[in-house]
């Protein structure tokens, strides 16, 4: 086939949730088919990341956007009315650049990463149109604005709404939207029953993803570890709620435990914690494998509905021992036992921690339990051939039969700024 694919971020390195799908993709199908590539970037990309997409495309068209324009834009759109994601992924070059691959390249499919990016593939004449929502994100503006206050909250709950009529929009004028857990797809389901949905699984990463054999012995030190974006809100909460409620009950029962807070961009709130005994916050690294092979203890105190934890997948694979709250461990698919322990509360989550550190053979059944269910249900083949059957108009039998609605409801008006503005 020939696809084309659309990213709000270049796909290389795989270092986050939306880049460790979209590179999974990108990939895998080139491996099968000729993929061009339409890329959004922040900065200029580094040579050797891009020489790596280069060479799993056709063609690479990369445009390179400044935060702080992107975010001005934004807030006009949201200013006068519209959506400030969608104004601020809207680019009128990537636009016109895959407008004229279309004049000259018979595309079989257009692959689309994020609702906030989906517009521009109205400008693309393709057999196939397939979606990959990843997370409903309006559901996520939701969240940050219950865990926030006023005037931040009031701004989450109106982007939010805006952001769910482009959602109803997008995924009714594709032919599916795919989505990475089935807690995704019900949201996005009963909010627009009309759109064809999937669940497809986020892979773990091939690029060293699993620790060797010989390293999954119980790491002897009480090692207790956070990996992520560490300027993502919601992973800053959960390491200010377990610096402040969980860290110093662990401390208490092991005076010897070590806390390394591991992840890019690590917000002013995060780096105060490197000023505790004992804690560590690394900034940016290029290879996690190394830090996850010293933890004992893998935890993630993130709470609410949001999507699936890559990261915890991630540590899952290498055989980690997990600690994490109920709302991470429901975005996951497992069958049987749970593959890692599971708390909410302060008192229960530092003492799940310390069992974990102080208990060899419980270490070992859920680092077994982990890497079993990692293996199983985020394979990169998995991901990579469900992909391919949506593109390709070959649905699995347990979604083809779902109803479709061709009529679609009105579109909602382009972000303001014109073309002029954003090029």
């Amino acid at each position: 086939m020939r696809i084309l694919m659309l990213t709000p971020r270049l796909p290389y390195p795989p270092d986050r949730g939306d880049t460790v799908r979209s590179w999974t993709a990108l990939s895998g199908l080139a491996r099968r088919h000729e993929v061009w590539l339409a890329t959004l970037t922040q900065g200029r990309p580094q040579p050797d990341h891009l020489a790596r997409v280069r060479d799993c495309c056709r063609t690479v068209a990369v445009f390179e956007r400044s935060r702080l324009r992107s975010l001005c834009h934004g807030t006009l759109s949201l200013l006068a009315g519209h959506s400030l994601s969608a104004a601020y992924f809207h680019d009128a070059r990537l636009i016109a650049t895959v407008r004229h691959w279309s004049e000259t390249v018979p595309f079989d499919a257009v692959l689309t990463y994020s609702s906030a990016l989906a517009p521009a593939a109205e400008a693309i004449a393709a057999r196939r149109r397939v979606l990959d929502m990843c997370d409903v994100d309006s559901s996520k503006w939701l969240t940050y604005a219950r865990q926030s206050l006023p005037p931040l909250r009031w701004l989450y709950v109106l982007e939010g709404r805006r952001v769910a009529a482009l959602e109803a929009y997008v995924a009714r004028s594709h032919d599916v939207c795919l989505l990475v857990n089935e807690r995704e797809r019900r949201k996005l389901a009963t909010a627009v029953p009309a759109a064809l949905t999937d669940v497809v699984p986020t892979t773990v990463t091939p690029s060293g993803s699993a620790l060797p054999d010989a390293a999954l012995a119980t790491p002897p030190s009480p090692i207790i570890g956070m990996v992520g974006s560490m300027f993502y809100p919601p992973n800053v909460r959960a390491v200010n709620w377990f610096g402040r409620n969980v860290w110093p009950l662990v401390r208490a029962r092991l005076p010897r435990a070590r806390w390394l807070i591991v992840g890019s961009r690590p917000t002013r709130s995060v780096r105060r914690w490197r000023h505790q005994p004992g804690v560590e916050v690394t900034g940016y690294v290029p290879d996690v494998q190394p830090y996850l092979a010293q933890m004992r203890v893998f935890v993630n105190p993130v709470v609410g509905n949001l999507g699936v934890q890559s990261k915890v997948v991630v540590a899952m694979a290498a055989g980690r021992a997990c600690v994490v709250t109920s709302d991470t461990a429901a975005g996951l698919t497992y069958n049987g036992p749970a593959p890692l322990l599971i708390a909410d509360q302060p008192d229960e989550f530092a003492a799940a921690v310390v069992r974990i550190a102080t208990d060899a053979e419980l270490w070992q059944s859920l680092s077994r339990r982990a890497r079993t269910v990692a293996h199983a249900s985020y394979r990169a083949e998995t991901q990579v051939d469900c992909v391919e059957r949506w593109l390709a108009g070959m649905p699995p039998a347990a979604t083809e039969n779902r109803p479709r609605v061709h009529e679609l409801p009105p579109r909602p008006e382009p972000a303001p700024l014109a073309a002029e503005v954003l090029g």
